[in-house]
């Protein structure tokens, strides 16, 4: 069954074009007459860029229309932090003169598609529209389908509970001299100010360096995972929750002092949380993880900080 409504978020300070997109849209329904390509539009505007992002927060969009030069903000920079505010949702971006440079590195960064404004029609916004919801629902649907991380060749979250799930089970058979296994997550929890603040090249430097420096620290034996939002996991056989959890502390130590050598210029913020497999968590992979998951809001003082300096922070 079809859904109700497309939501779509448009970002425009300009109120003509503006108009002339709501115009576009209402033509398209009309010409649909209720079936067929797209369900009816649901049209959110916002002029600015801190709109846009506000909204973000509240309301899952299937699409967003947007004019990267806004009061606030201007350029690639605006995508980046669209696309960083909700990395799921396709980005068509809309242009008064076409910039040949400029597309190529939208599409490189993840735009969808990119129109000029004056060349916008019913149809062609209609299609741009149906293309950029259906290719992102395969992209989506394969991501899932993935084991892996495309950035980090990390385990993703599917990958690590598949595997992770019977791991559990064989350890669970392991004598009680054997050392405890563990789980743990290293975060960095100041991820999207860092996109921010430095630009996103710098926020895939710090992931695929972490990455790599995950695979030095871990044993052959255990499982390594990227989440994404900035946050790894490991789960160890080998080592107790104390154990894992200092090793990760000397991990984000070198993460920091690695930082400041490329004069990344913001403040990390990193996030340590490790708890032992057993029957506190019934030697399940799930309620381990969410038990990791607690440990972290409990340790979560430095929510909404950022400093320019350079430097690791550890709670």
């Amino acid at each position: 069954m079809r859904k109700k409504y497309t939501r779509i978020l448009l970002l425009e300070d300009n109120l003509a074009d503006a108009g002339f997109v709501r115009e576009a849209l209402g033509e398209l329904e009309e010409i649909q007459n209720g079936n067929a390509w797209l369900s009816p539009f649901e049209l959110c505007d916002a002029e600015t860029l801190e709109e846009a992002l506000l909204l973000l927060k509240d309301i899952s969009f299937d699409v967003i229309l947007a004019d990267l030069w806004t009061p606030d903000s201007g350029g690639l920079a605006t995508f980046q932090r669209l696309k960083a505010a909700s990395p799921q949702t396709p980005i068509i971006v809309l242009m008064n003169t076409e910039d040949p440079g400029l597309t190529v590195r939208l599409m490189q960064e993840g735009a969808q598609d990119v129109l000029v404004k004056h060349e916008v029609d019913c149809t062609p916004l209609g299609r741009a529209l149906r293309c950029a919801i259906e290719r992102n629902r395969i992209s989506n649907g394969l991501r899932r389908l993935s084991v892996r991380d495309e950035l980090t060749g990390l385990l993703n979250f599917t990958g690590f509970l598949q595997l992770g799930e019977p791991y559990c089970r064989l350890l669970r058979r392991r004598t009680a001299s054997t050392p405890s296994a563990s789980c743990a997550y290293l975060q960095i929890a100041n991820l999207d100010a860092l996109a921010e603040l430095a630009g996103r090249h710098e926020q895939e430097w710090l992931l695929v360096e972490i990455a790599e420096m995950f695979r030095v620290f871990s044993s052959e034996v255990d499982l390594m995972a990227y989440f994404g939002g900035g946050r790894f996991a490991v789960l160890s056989p080998d080592r107790c929750g104390i154990s894992l959890d200092s090793a990760l502390r000397l991990l984000a130590a070198e993460i920091g002092t690695k930082a400041v050598a490329r004069g990344t210029g913001v403040e990390l913020q990193i996030q340590i949380s490790a708890v032992e497999l057993g029957e506190a968590n019934t030697w399940s992979l799930d309620q381990m993880l969410d038990h990791v998951e607690e440990g972290l809001w409990e340790n979560k003082a430095f929510e909404n900080a950022c400093e320019i300096e350079t430097q690791t922070l550890i709670q």
